[in-house]
């Protein structure tokens, strides 16, 4: 190479930052003009906080998108964080646990429209520090960095979660941060990371699950430590009200398929519930809601079947093994949409390299369908068109690239995981 860089890794270097200049371009105008809704509920709940008064709306019309409650109503319309959706105006529910008005309390301080801004302007920090983070702890090298970057940044998971203000950024670092610092040898921060993710949001706990599983007791217990930690902080500065509020009005409306035919909702569940309304819609949500947690249920005991036996691992197979668990997790959560696909940064990066690396046509083919179907396909699926009939099976797009990436990253693993000697 006479010391200079392969041409196909300056090649894609110029790719990468043609993109990151459209995503920065994008992100500027969504500061300045966009409604970052999203974000618009945990600013308006921080204000509420501040004011004394819940910012739960546990009597949402989730299928309407009609507001309950009139306090949150009010502040929003004061504040100017309502916006028109479909012929009424709204703003969406907190549906966070406790802790997650808490970070948000200092863009009290700020004007909407500069909250936005700054709020904007961390997340993209955050993405780049959580990308560091995964590319670090996987071991990328420059073509499977690059090329991880380039199909991340034309990713509609990314832009739809900044478009929308999202708090997935600041759990996505988090989650990150638990990877590198697990791969790098730091137990202890990174279990204190997915602490704190857990909870901000509750699904990070299935890691916790799995550092029990391997045995990885000093970070299983800063994990649960930190969790407990920042729940009873949260606890104590929103009140035991608006905590019971939370676990027994809000958090079990976000536990099922809500609206009809769940289009939406990718999970496995929500695939269910919206397929098979779509095609017997006699049959009562109820019923596909069961099937779907029994499903969501069998997955779960498929995935520790994948993974036995429990014990110790080779450090080779940490990250994929992670990998593979982000995946099942986005998988069996009751409700995922678009924005949460994001967490399928860390399983994206390591098939990239993997399969530049083996150079695999056949994975190279099934990675490059599921990255179109999760990627590339804006949000028709959620047409009404495609909610009866045989064509519900359309909106299930997303779904199928999650399990696709599954059974990817599946085959990353060695069939013995013991510690290597």
């Amino acid at each position: 190479m006479n010391g200079r860089l392969p041409v196909a890794v300056v090649a894609l270097a110029l790719v990468v930052a043609g993109l990151a200049g459209r995503v920065a371009v994008r992100t500027l105008q969504t500061a300045r003009h966009g409604d970052a809704r999203d974000f618009a509920i945990l600013y308006t709940g921080a204000h509420l906080y501040r004011a004394g008064t819940s910012f739960y709306d546990p009597g949402m019309d989730h299928a309407k998108g009609v507001n309950e409650s009139a306090a949150l109503v009010a502040e929003a319309a004061r504040l100017g964080t309502l916006h028109a959706h479909e012929g009424f105006v709204h703003i969406h529910a907190f549906s966070y646990p406790p802790l997650a008005v808490l970070p948000f309390v200092p863009f009290t301080a700020l004007s909407w429209r500069h909250a936005v801004e700054v709020w904007l302007a961390l997340s993209v920090v955050l993405l780049v520090a959580a990308f560091l983070w995964i590319t670090r702890a996987a071991r990328l090298g420059a073509a499977a960095t690059l090329t991880t970057a380039a199909l991340f940044l034309t990713w509609e998971p990314l832009e739809n979660s900044l478009g929308l203000g999202q708090i997935n950024q600041l759990v996505l670092a988090l989650l990150a941060l638990f990877v590198w610092s697990l791969a790098s040898g730091r137990a202890v921060l990174g279990g204190a990371a997915l602490g704190v993710a857990t909870a901000l949001r509750f699904h990070p706990a299935l890691f916790i699950g799995w550092l029990a599983w391997r045995g990885k007791w000093r970070a299983f217990a800063a994990a649960c430590l930190t969790a407990v930690a920042c729940t009873a902080l949260a606890t104590a500065a929103v009140g035991w009200a608006a905590t019971v509020e939370y676990v027994t009005q809000v958090a079990p409306q976000y536990g099922y398929g809500r609206v009809s035919g769940q289009l939406g909702n990718l999970s496995l569940t929500g695939w269910i519930v919206a397929t098979g309304h779509g095609l017997s819609p006699s049959v009562p949500l109820g019923a596909w809601r069961t099937v779907g947690v029994v499903a969501s249920v069998a997955a779960l005991a498929a995935a520790i079947v994948a993974l036995r036996p429990p014990g110790p691992i080779a450090p080779a197979r940490l990250v994929p093994e992670l990998s593979f668990i982000a995946l099942v997790l986005l998988l069996i959560t009751p409700n995922t949409t678009i924005n949460h696909l994001v967490f399928a940064l860390l399983p994206l990066a390591v098939l990239v390299d993997a399969t530049l690396r083996d150079g695999s046509i056949v994975r190279a083919a099934w990675l490059a369908l599921a990255i179109v179907l999760i990627g590339a396909i804006d949000d028709y699926y959620q047409h009404p068109g495609l909610a009866i009939g045989v064509p519900v099976l359309l909106a299930g797009i997303k779904t199928y690239g999650l399990a696709i990436l599954t059974a990817l990253t599946l085959t990353l693993l060695p069939r013995r995981p013991a510690e290597a000697t």
